[in-house]
């Protein structure tokens, strides 16, 4: 009986012994069989972030995670210079990995490595060598809007700038399917990509330290390019400084110089206050009791003589500005400014997101220079969207829209379940007073500081600025220099500013900013004046625009195929599962083209949205 009992019991023994090694084998061949996908089922995929045109400016793809168990190498340098083919990583520094961490099991060697690469180096079979999957996030544009954008890090699922983080939540909301849904937003990457390539050129040919170029549709307030420089690359962004990564278009403070004077001026001719016809005399310098303030020209003082508000306008004139702004009282003004949003945030991104309020002094707060510096834009400080807001009220008769960077929201299925609305709030500014300043920004541009800024393809309006940097010793000899312009003239629709922060006294609004903003709507008059029509997007990976032959026991090339041209080759040469993304043709697909079928459990394919 005991004998009989031993028997069962080695028996038993052997059995869950035998199926520890079945087991054990099978969870090896997953991990080895070239990688498994940890909770992949619970996982929101991060959703997309397109421009309004539907192109794709941010999205996430699977990824590999290359690993070495130590043990398993056979020969270290063998092993080192063949990864090093295939990952970005130096032979040399693979090595040091390897002996540094050689008494480990395992270790990470490199994450979010290309699955086709991944694939190419699995297929050497290297003893030792593992990989896992992961998610990436990918910038198919590299740095085009990269300061608005953001980025994410190694973990998919955590933003750390720009709007990546500020929509973190919302582009991993599941909303019942696997990927969160699409934010699209009102940027136009065409234009985007023209505001970019005109600032580089003032950029590069002065010292600025910093530049920052803001395009806004005045009757919508949507934000059809912000472009900020420096800037990065988001797929490398540990490579750049926060400096270089920052969105500065919301978070710089300057003191604006003289292209608030067309704010004064609007503020002026709202005032009862105000005496039609008057003249003002500029002798070059306004001295105040702890000051003066000078009108300059080549470096030196110099004497405008008698000017009407027109004339102070055309030619930028410091004392004249101050001398028919004496006239409004400290309160009236320091309302209006506030009626324009000066020394509030504009919203246009969630609370959070480091937009700055600016530095707007009440009146009990004022020193004695402060009634003499508001009127030239001094003493005071905006950020470059809040400049851009108040100036549209001009052009807006007297609306101040609300900028706005997002669009819609639309899950995977393609129900939208946000959009955003156009909202204004009321000034006390009248349409017939903003139309007189309108004309004397076209002044401006015709025969004053902003001619630069002229074009005779379409008439444009607009005020220069050359603001003087401060410290905490006083006024520098840096400045920050700037054009802000509308166009058309008679009834504005768009709204430009183009600023270059921290340069050097040589350079002023008008001869370094204003030919930046003419070169950037000369190029893109074509574009706003086109009919709407369907543009295809830019993706890494090429569109071969016909089915591709199909290798035996590999998955076929997909991308440039449409819906229907997909599924029917799927359904001709394959039995897997197929999930779709979008509408369109396809651009993108997971697992990549040419992946042995053996691994291939489901396939996804990513459509163009092709919609503007």
């Amino acid at each position: 009986m005991e004998r009989a009992q031993f028997r069962i019991t080695l028996f038993a023994v052997m059995i869950s012994l035998a199926l520890g090694i079945v087991l054990g084998r099978v969870a090896f061949l997953v991990w080895e069989g070239r990688g498994w996908r940890e909770n992949e089922s619970l996982q929101t995929v991060r959703g997309p972030i397109l421009d309004r045109r539907g192109i794709t400016l941010a999205l996430t793809e699977e990824a590999s995670t290359i690993g070495i168990a130590p043990e398993e190498v056979v020969d270290p340098e063998f092993t080192a210079t063949q990864v090093a083919r295939f990952i970005d990583m130096e032979e040399a520094e693979i090595l040091r990995r390897f002996y540094l961490y050689r008494d480990r099991k395992y270790f990470l060697l490199e994450r979010q490595v290309d699955n086709f690469a991944a694939e190419r180096l699995m297929e050497l079979q290297i003893p030792g060598v593992h990989r896992n999957f992961e998610y990436r996030r990918v910038y198919p544009s590299a740095d085009l809007a990269a300061n608005l954008l953001g980025f994410v890090g190694q973990d998919a699922s955590s933003a750390l700038e720009g709007i990546e983080r500020d929509y973190n939540d919302v582009l991993l909301e599941s909303y019942g399917e696997p990927r969160g849904p699409s934010l699209y937003l009102t940027i136009d990457s065409l234009i985007q990509f023209r505001l970019e390539e005109a600032l580089k050129e003032g950029f590069e040919r002065s010292d600025a330290k910093r530049a920052v170029g803001l395009f806004m549709h005045i009757p919508t307030g949507e934000i059809l390019a912000m472009a900020n420089l420096p800037d990065f690359d988001p797929n490398r962004y540990n490579r750049y400084s926060a400096s270089e990564r920052g969105n500065w278009a919301i978070r710089l403070n300057y003191e604006p110089g003289s292209t608030v004077k067309v704010l004064m001026t609007a503020i002026l001719l709202s005032s009862k206050s105000y005496n039609p016809g008057k003249r003002y005399v500029c002798n070059g310098k306004y001295d105040f009791e702890t000051g003066s303030v000078r009108c300059l020209r080549g470096g030196h003082t110099y004497a405008h003589g008698s000017l009407t508000l027109e004339e102070i306008i055309r030619e930028s004139c410091n004392v004249g500005m101050i001398k028919a702004m004496e006239s409004v009282p400290k309160e009236e003004l320091y309302r209006k400014m506030k009626a324009l949003g000066l020394g509030n945030r504009t919203g246009i991104l969630p609370e959070g997101s480091g937009e700055t309020e600016g530095y707007l002094p009440a009146p009990e707060n004022w020193v004695k220079s402060t009634r003499f510096y508001y009127p030239i834009g001094q003493g005071f400080s905006v950020t470059p969207i809040q400049l851009l807001r108040a100036a549209s009220v001009i052009g807006n008769d007297g609306s101040l829209v609300h900028p706005r960077i997002v669009k819609r929201i639309v899950t995977e299925d393609g129900r939208s379940v946000e959009e955003s609305k156009t909202a204004v709030d009321i000034t006390p500014f009248q349409p017939e007073q903003l139309a007189r300043v309108r004309h004397m920004m076209r002044l401006v541009v015709k025969a004053g500081t902003g001619r630069a800024a002229n074009l005779s393809e379409i008439d444009i309006i607009g005020k220069t600025g050359t603001g003087q940097k401060s410290s905490a010793s006083g006024y520098t000899n840096r400045y920050a220099v700037s054009f802000l312009g509308m166009f058309p003239a008679d009834n504005p629709e768009y709204i430009g500013l183009i600023l270059y922060d921290d340069v050097s006294g040589q350079w002023a609004g008008g001869s370094l900013a204003a030919p930046v903003f003419k070169k950037f709507v000369e190029s893109i008059l074509p574009i706003i004046r086109a009919p709407r029509k369907t543009y295809s997007a830019h993706r890494f990976e090429t569109n071969p625009g016909h089915p591709a032959p199909v290798a035996e026991n590999r998955l076929a090339d997909f991308r440039g195929m449409s819906a229907i041209q997909a599924l029917e080759l799927i359904g001709k040469e394959y039995k897997t599962p197929v999930q779709f993304s979008g509408s369109g043709t396809v651009f993108k697909q997971e697992p990549p083209p040419g992946t042995p079928m053996e691994r291939v459990n489901k396939i996804i394919l990513y459509l163009d949205s092709q919609s503007l």
